[in-house]
């Protein structure tokens, strides 16, 4: 029975020494995507986002995230980097006379998305989830008035695989 014993944990302790030396799971990014919405001359699409931060008295964290407008054909339209803070929000803007050139009843079809980056793994650890949660809205809106025509939702989220740290 001693021997047997023994093998298993000569057995475990060779698992646990294998285990240790994998390359840590670094998550991919997380990107959330609306649907498609078409828009036409004398429109503007806004995509919104909000750092709800957390409960006070904790303190908030800053999200960076990646704000970008995609046509139907998968051809990226604009983007920008935002830092946004706890609390706070930031926005771009795809003006459809000016950024998509559209007149008369030219229709372009649209969807936002929102992408944060990685969590880089550290070697304690081998999945970090992102801190950040940034929430999405679309807004399609009147230029002239400035008038809100229609709100989407951006919380479909896109599946991304995951990478061992070091390896492309």
């Amino acid at each position: 029975m001693f021997t047997f014993v023994q093998r298993i944990c000569v057995f475990a302790l060779a698992a646990v020494g294998l285990f240790a030396q994998s390359d840590p799971v670094v998550p991919a990014q997380e990107t959330r995507t609306s649907g498609m919405i078409g828009v036409v001359e004398g429109q503007a699409a806004r995509l919104n986002v909000l750092n709800p931060g957390v409960a006070l008295p904790a303190p908030g964290v800053a999200c960076p995230a990646s704000l970008e407008f995609w046509d139907g054909q998968g051809l990226l339209l604009k983007s920008v980097t935002v830092t946004v803070a706890a609390g706070k929000s930031a926005y771009l803007d795809l003006f459809a006379d000016k950024d998509l050139a559209l007149l008369g009843v030219a229709r372009r079809e649209i969807r936002a998305m929102i992408s944060l980056p990685p969590v880089p793994a550290t070697a304690a650890t081998t999945a970090v989830p992102t801190a950040c949660k940034l929430i999405g809205t679309l807004e399609i809106l009147d230029e002239l008035t400035g008038k809100t025509q229609v709100v989407l939702g951006v919380g479909h989220e896109l599946p991304t695989p995951t990478v061992a740290a070091g390896n492309p």
